[in-house]
């Protein structure tokens, strides 16, 4: 008997023991799973990578000054000349940290667009995605521990990844390249994939390569410079040279003249006060220990505080990152609170909705002539005046000055995006509809909530003029909305069959314009409206309380906020229950969650403001009531317009991942707070305060 007839003999013996032993389905498994081994390369996936771009560069594609300059490159290298070798060096051909989800290798980005002459140096970010073989099944089920992934083969962790929202992918990578600027994304795309697919074809697997014309960048200024840029910065330069002129005339006459009040033209002293620093700041901190609305503020900066805190965590997630681990971890053992908090805007639409009762019932009751027409929409007219100047500035400077202020590899693709959708979409800001548009169309990501506010606004005028000269309708009307209200959310999570609640995980922190529901839930004002309207009826209630002059005792006020408290944090860490994985799908549960997901800080909201405005907190309400906190209050509404632009800014302009942990998400939090607080007060003292005392008198 020959060689080859007695290794047939033996598998054939070895494949009847195996029959033997195992059932039929339990063979096929094993040959299924031997099948797939075949694929499997000797080498890891970090040696062929190194294989394919050891001596990489773009050639033989593109145009003749494309290849001219990569056989520069190319012999100048083997010369170990220096603006080669930095070319060279900048990037990495070896990439670490695959299995734990590092996903970006972003070398050095400056020491590449440094190199001017001869060549000059163009940094590109590539995306390569690992596509396993056809005909092989790697998948596997992930445990809940992180660092678990059993004894397989470290290959079939990587092919065998499933597209897991709430992980970062283990086979796609972002690799950062250096090469002459005369070459296209689409010339480094050609090559980048004719010399992977030389290394991985003959492994059986692909590896798919994509290079976006914005990612690949030069050292400067690239974004282009035009006449709006110029009369937009022409015109804030003009508005802060007004403000420190008056201001300098404004301090000259409080330190020169005895009596500042005096003055032999009025008109200019009047002008002098409405731009003047130092009056827009007296105003801002401007305190009086027994204004009961003051705690309204004190909540608005708490409030801000944790929104921030939350806008801070999801630029940081949605932008490179080494450590991914810290998030994954999140998503299976919290702190579930962070998970849930997309509602964290609602106290600001519960003191928005207390506070316009207040604010516009009093000049229905003064004014006895007039059209109803008139009536209504002159409040309406005050509040959309009032918001914008703020407003519309916020815009105009991301639109046309921002991309000019950075840098860097992400810069691009994510400054640049947001300015040119606020060039075409401004308008929608302006008729206050941008929560109504795709999400992909909206110029400033937090410009929903102003239009939802408007939009609020606008019908809680019309209840609030029917109640004051009808309470029994204006009961009926504001009824019925609270139950639309309700209904709504209840109606559109049924028959739509979205979540309950908003998930924030990887794919959509990275791009928060794909996020699907943005459109459907998050940004529509029928779904959000239950805050708002809860903060008028308790001004009603309020109001009734204290005519009937209601207290409660100071025991029964802090045990009842604790229990509402309590109750509130238990219904808001359900929610967390929504990101289990294979989770089935209960269309009652999601759309009863949908509501009371934004009930947990409104019904807290109702009893604070009705305990607060009729029995007081005693010694707690110092916390929210003096100088400091009242002063940072006011300014909530120039914080919330600049806070995203700001965190955008940070964290475009990054050359490396950021490595995450609790100390360093705190540490952005506290930096970027300070920051947003800094340009808020800047936005109030420049536009926002001028432009409200410049307006007061015609309306």
């Amino acid at each position: 008997m020959d060689m080859s007839t007695a290794i047939v003999v033996g598998l054939l013996a070895l494949l009847q023991l195996v029959t033997r032993s195992h059932s039929d389905g339990q063979v096929e498994q094993i040959l299924a799973v031997s099948a797939a081994d075949v694929h499997l390369p000797r080498q890891w996936i970090s040696e062929l990578f190194h294989q394919a771009l050891a001596n990489f560069t773009v050639r033989h594609v593109g145009s003749s000054t494309c290849r001219l300059q990569s056989d520069m490159y190319d012999r100048h290298l083997q010369n170990h000349t220096s603006w080669a070798v930095r070319m060279a060096e900048s990037w990495d051909r070896y990439p670490t940290g695959i299995l734990v989800g590092n996903q970006y290798h972003m070398g050095i980005y400056d020491e590449c667009v440094d190199v001017r002459h001869p060549v000059i140096g163009q940094y590109c970010l590539s995306e390569i995605k690992l596509i396993p073989p056809k005909g092989t099944d790697y998948s596997f089920n992930r445990t809940e521990d992180l660092d678990d992934f059993g004894n397989k083969d470290a290959w079939k962790t990587v092919l065998g990844w499933g597209d897991y929202p709430d992980q970062v992918q283990r086979n796609s990578l972002n690799l950062g390249i250096c090469i002459p600027a005369s070459c296209s994304a689409l010339d480094l795309q050609t090559a980048l994939k004719n010399q992977l697919y030389s290394v991985f074809a003959p492994k059986e697997f692909m590896a798919v390569v994509k290079v976006d014309p914005i990612m690949c960048t030069v050292r400067g200024d690239m974004y282009p410079y035009n006449t709006a840029y110029y009369v937009t910065s022409m015109l804030f330069l003009l508005i802060v040279l007004i403000c420190c002129g008056t201001t300098l005339y404004h301090f000259i006459r409080i330190s020169c003249l005895k009596n500042s009040k005096e003055t032999s033209n009025e008109s200019f002293n009047s002008f002098c006060k409405t731009f003047s620093f130092i009056e827009s700041s007296i105003a801002l901190v401007k305190f009086d220990k027994y204004n009961e609305l003051n705690a309204l503020y004190g909540t608005k900066f708490i409030t801000m505080i944790v929104v921030l805190l939350g806008h801070r965590l999801f630029y940081l997630i949605g932008n490179p990152m080494n450590n991914p681990k810290f998030v994954e971890s999140m998503y299976l053992n919290g702190p579930n609170i962070i998970l849930t908090s997309t509602n964290m805007v609602d106290p600001f639409f519960f003191i928005s909705g207390f506070l316009m009762h207040l604010n516009i019932s009093r000049s229905f009751q003064k004014e006895k002539s007039g059209s109803v027409l008139k009536k209504i929409t002159l409040p309406i007219i005050h509040r959309v005046i009032r918001m914008l100047p703020a407003y519309c500035a916020m815009m105009a400077i991301t639109a046309h000055i921002v991309p000019h202020l950075g840098d860097g590899p992400l810069w691009p693709q994510k400054i640049w995006e947001e300015a040119e959708i606020c060039k075409n979409y401004w308008w929608t800001n302006l008729l206050f509809i941008s929560n109504l548009v795709d999400v992909k169309y909206e110029c400033l990501i937090v410009s929903w909530y102003v239009s939802c506010d408007v939009q609020f606004f606008v019908i809680g005028v019309i209840i609030v003029y029917v109640y004051t000269k009808n309470t029994k309708y204006g009961i009926l009307l504001l009824g019925t909305v609270l139950g639309l209200c309700i209904c709504v959310p209840f109606l559109v999570t049924i028959f739509s069959k979205t979540d309950g609640i908003d998930k924030m995980q990887f794919p959509y922190l990275e791009n928060l314009r794909v996020f699907i529901s943005l459109n459907k839930t998050y940004r529509l004002s029928y779904m959000r409206a239950t805050p708002f309207f809860f903060g008028l009826a308790s001004s009603f209630v309020v109001e009734k309380l204290k005519k009937n002059k209601f207290k409660c005792s100071q025991m029964t006020v802090y045990i009842g906020t604790f229990v509402v408290f309590v109750i509130g944090v238990c219904v808001q860490l359900y929610g967390a229950k929504f990101y289990t994985r294979q989770l089935p799908y209960y269309p009652l549960e999601h759309a009863l969650y949908s509501i009371a997901s934004h009930c947990i800080w409104t019904l807290p909201s109702v009893w604070i403001a009705i305990c607060l405005f009729t029995s007081g907190y005693g010694p707690l309400l110092n916390l929210f009531n003096n100088r400091i906190v009242v002063t940072l209050g006011r300014l909530s509404y120039s914080v919330f317009l600049v806070n995203v632009t700001v965190m955008m800014m940070s964290q475009s302009s990054q050359r490396l991942p950021v490595y995450l942990s609790p100390k360093s998400v705190i540490d952005a939090w506290i930096y970027d707070t300070f920051k947003c607080y800094v340009m808020g007060l800047a936005l109030y003292l420049v536009v926002e305060a001028p432009f409200a005392k410049l307006v007061k008198p015609w309306i």
